[in-house]
């Protein structure tokens, strides 16, 4: 029943279509940005700087190793020619993030809008903090060195360039991309065009009907971090352990400040009273930095904006 019927009923007007479509734009974009890829297998851990001497942690890696398959390369009793291994090191500069809030003792008095708790003030330091990393990821998987450039905003044959660059170096394993929102769209729509075996696959259906977001074995995270540049979002698809992420924990200081640190995050919240200025002051400091392990982990999807 075309949406006319109903406007005309006085049911429902186009004005209310029109908000309701918005609507359900906002909380899905809301909603993408409370996830991160963190608690993923391309976000390699590589271990706390507190105590090592140097805010800069380094990893010494060998590459894929896909790369160099072993075949018959000589007959029986026949020595074999060696293949020559360079190294490869990624370093990750842990640095401070902060955000503070002041609440002053006049909002709490009063209440109504302008009052808040200052523990739930705390309490979204954490959702602060996990949108400030993943910002800083979304910067971060913008300097990948190999892209496929899409013609349009995105499109399955896209994707398939990506898993074919992926294969070349032998590597089929896990697959997770962060990608702009309305690439993902895009790429949805393209799906929903194409007939055969490929739209008879089980993820494909999932994936049309925006009841899943994996496809052809590929993770898929919306996300509005992800940046862009002469006009091209700058999406990536990551293999594990494609970022390498290190964090610092500063040691407890003994003082009248109530401090609270959210387990699993390198994050501490401090909450204190300045009675002169009669504000609560609330803190919140985190020690971490990410960087591209390996670029031969990460393949960039650049499309139109």
């Amino acid at each position: 029943m075309a949406f006319s019927a109903f406007t005309a009923a006085n049911l429902v007007s186009d004005g209310l279509l029109q908000s309701l479509a918005l609507a359900e734009q906002f909380i899905a974009l809301t909603l993408a940005d409370t996830q991160d890829l963190f608690n993923s297998p391309v976000i390699h851990y590589i271990g706390d700087a507190s105590g090592k001497g140097s805010n800069v942690l380094r990893s010494r890696l060998i590459g894929l190793g896909h790369a160099l398959p072993m075949v018959a390369t000589a007959a029986e009793t026949t020595d074999v020619a060696a293949s020559s291994v360079s190294g490869i090191t990624s370093d990750v500069t842990i640095a401070r993030r902060a955000l503070r809030l002041d609440e002053s003792g006049l909002a709490q008095i009063v209440g109504g809008e302008w009052g808040f708790d200052p523990m739930a003030l705390g309490q979204t330091m954490v959702g602060s903090f996990t949108a400030g990393r993943m910002a800083a990821l979304g910067e971060a998987i913008a300097a990948a060195s190999t892209n496929v450039t899409s013609s349009g905003t995105g499109s399955v044959d896209d994707l398939y360039d990506v898993i074919d660059t992926f294969a070349a170096l032998g590597y089929d394993g896990p697959l997770a991309a962060m990608f702009k929102s309305p690439t993902l769209a895009s790429i949805r729509d393209s799906l929903r065009s194409e007939v055969g075996p490929l739209s008879r696959r089980m993820d494909v259906q999932a994936f049309r009907a925006m009841g899943a977001e994996e496809i052809l074995g590929i993770a898929c995270l919306p996300s509005t971090h992800v940046t862009d540049a002469a006009g091209k979002y700058e999406n990536a698809v990551m293999a594990v352990g494609a970022i390498a992420y290190g964090i610092g924990s500063p040691s407890k200081v003994i003082t009248n400040v109530q401090t609270v640190r959210p387990a699993g995050l390198p994050v501490v919240i401090d909450l204190e009273r300045d009675a002169s200025a009669d504000t609560v002051q609330i803190i919140g400091n985190g020690y971490d930095g990410l960087a591209i392990r390996e670029q031969s982990r990460i393949v960039g999807l650049l499309a139109a904006t």
